[in-house]
């Protein structure tokens, strides 16, 4: 018998001495970067949560002469609206789970196995829907419903529907619930309308053959083998529910209805008089039931038992004719669009060149008078320096982020992953108290309160489980040996991630900087708390117009912004074309050059 001996430490597989890498200036400052790179990232993901459990039995941030107590723990638990608002929420997360997964259940079923007019449009309107900022989107509604001067109310009237007309309002549960159904299904159709597409037509095809009907095939064979999916999507849609503060303040707060992160914002009401232990205790609550489902929601999006399968579906069998069905569905999908999108931009166009809401002049008064008013141009200024540079920011750290997730296994891309999440068990209000917390209590932190930086630090970390879904994707298709590549030809590991992964990922990056742009403009939770009056941002002062009743002006506002963007945006195409085509011209130059100054003879045996 032969008995393989144990090769000492130190050697390789061949026995050989294995050579130690020699230390270096350059290996010196790469472990030196990656040191402080964590640093930064725990600060920005880690320190806030650390500092809103350590604020929880601290008197108040802003004071100097801070102290130990159990004020805010007492006051939560004893206060009979803590339980109140808490079932409240519960109740509104999951009636608008169950509405929103119905809906997107229906048009991911259409766009992937209808053959009717229309279904082409469903997923744009679906990325719409996601992108138009929440204020915006709730203040459309509260213009749409309110009362005499709503215009559907008006409409209603005139078609003789009095009793209905007067009866319909969205500053209401049933507007509230309705409102956010429209924006959650969206986001749940985006996120199950791959599974939809990747399921295998033969589950369908055996089950017909079997004799089955085929809504018995649908609801019996396929919905359940798509559970993992709806299941994720459903919890997700949970959680932003349980999230949600700028529609139930706009369309709650009104009619009284007040849910946990509204209930938060009254523990802050008041600037330094504010009952910020309170706050902060009850954050944690909802901190932790968050941080459980987040955990669930992990579960069933990442390893694990797949319930999905996925085969090669046809692009043209696969789409079926509903028979007599076909106008119904058409009718609903056209409904839908109508109701959930044209109606809410039809509102907010027409409010804004309106003096008062349900006026029949037209103006552009309310436009000239936001010209005019200098801290609402500072406003401007500031949300575009926020949705430009944070967006920026929140790109390159999502990017670390799906880096993480894709490419690294170790126990650091295990703490990013994890330490990634943490914002997403954070409410908004949370996450801004959070963050208040942590740069206050860090050295030299107190200078970036009252400064647009905090802003753009603050939303850029409240953003980033939004860009990390669109990142990681993309992120994924590229391989590996590309990197691999540009390191063998002598590329650094940075240089080969920047001109190789950064630049095939250009187009992804660029679409997630411009949705994150997008949502940063219309967040109110973390600007209520990490603001000041120098540094409000477009959606606090459309959210202070809409409760002293200016709500034209609010519209007015966000026409502006949008109008600003889209000329940006136009600009930075307009040089990014100019670019590319001086780029190309100058290639053609050099290689007209190049082939002139080349010998005749070189040129032949070349051609040869």
């Amino acid at each position: 018998m032969t008995v393989l001996a144990e090769k000492p430490p130190g050697t390789d597989q061949n026995g050989g001495r294995r050579m130690r890498r020699p230390i270096t200036r350059k290996n010196t400052l790469g472990v030196l970067a990656k040191a402080v790179g964590l640093v930064i990232f725990s600060w920005l993901f880690v320190w806030p949560l650390a500092m809103l459990i350590f604020g929880a039995f601290k008197s108040s941030p802003l004071a100097k002469n801070q102290r130990w107590t159990l004020s805010g723990f007492e006051k939560v638990f004893s206060d009979p609206d803590t339980y109140s608002a808490l079932g409240a929420t519960m109740l509104y997360s999951v009636a608008i789970t169950v509405a929103s997964m119905a809906v997107a259940i229906f048009f991911a079923t259409v766009t992937t196995r209808m053959n009717v007019m229309f279904r082409r449009l469903i997923t744009p309107v679906m990325v719409i829907l996601v992108a138009m900022p929440t204020v915006l989107y709730a203040l459309s509604w509260a213009m749409l419903g309110a009362g005499e001067s709503g215009l559907i109310n008006r409409f209603l009237d005139s078609i003789g529907l009095d009793a209905l007309a007067a009866a319909f309002n969205t500053r209401s549960w049933f507007g509230l619930i309705m409102v956010t159904v429209f924006k959650a299904a969206a986001l749940a159709y985006l996120i199950i309308l791959g599974a939809f597409r990747n399921q295998n037509a033969a589950l369908e095809e055996a089950a017909r053959i079997s004799g089955a009907s085929r809504a018995r095939a649908f609801f019996g064979i396929e919905l359940p083998a798509l559970l993992p999916a709806l299941m994720a999507a459903s919890l997700f849609v949970f959680v932003k529910g349980l999230e949600a503060f700028e529609t139930p303040a706009v369309l709650g707060l009104p009619a009284g209805i007040t849910v946990y992160a509204t209930h938060i914002f009254d523990y802050l009401r008041g600037g330094y008089e504010a009952d910020y232990p309170a706050a902060s205790a009850s954050s944690l609550v909802i901190v932790l039931i968050l941080a459980v489902l987040v955990i669930m929601q992990l579960k069933l999006t990442g390893g694990g038992k797949s319930y999905t399968s996925v085969g090669g579906r046809s692009k043209d069998t696969s789409l079926r004719d509903p028979g007599k069905w076909k106008w119904a569905v058409v009718a609903a999908m056209l409904l839908y669009f109508l109701v959930a999108l044209v109606l809410p931009v039809f509102q907010v166009v027409l409010s804004a060149f309106q003096p008062y809401l349900g006026s029949a002049e037209l103006s552009t008064a309310n436009i000239q008078q936001l010209l005019n008013t200098p801290n609402v141009m500072k406003a401007l200024e500031t949300t575009i320096i926020v949705a430009v540079v944070g967006g920026l920011l929140t790109v390159v750290l999502a990017f670390v982020v799906s880096f993480a997730f894709v490419r690294m296994k170790g126990l650091l891309g295990r703490y990013i992953q994890l330490a990634s999440w943490v914002p997403a068990a954070m409410p908004g209000l949370v996450l801004g108290l959070a963050f208040l917390w942590s740069v206050l209590t860090t050295p030299g932190g107190r200078s970036l309160y009252g400064t647009v930086w905090i802003l753009v630090v603050g939303l850029a970390v409240a953003t980033v489980p939004l860009a990390t879904r669109t990142i990681e994707g993309a992120l994924a298709q590229i391989g590996v040996d590309m990197e691999e590549a540009a390191r063998i030809s002598g590329d650094t590991f940075l240089r080969a991630i920047g001109t190789v992964t950064v630049r095939l990922m250009t187009p992804s990056l660029i679409a997630a900087w411009f949705l994150v742009a997008i949502t940063m403009s219309g967040i109110l939770d973390v600007p209520v708390l990490l603001g000041s009056t120098s540094t409000e941002m477009i959606s606090t002062i459309s959210f202070g117009y809409h409760n002293s009743g200016e709500t034209v002006l609010a519209s007015a506002l966000y026409v502006i912004f949008t109008g600003v963007m889209a000329a940006l945006a136009l600009a930075a195409t307009i040089v990014v074309v100019i670019i590319r085509a001086l780029v190309r011209r100058a290639l053609r130059r050099n290689a007209a050059r190049l082939e002139s100054n080349t010998p005749s003879v070189l040129r032949e045996g070349a051609s040869k």
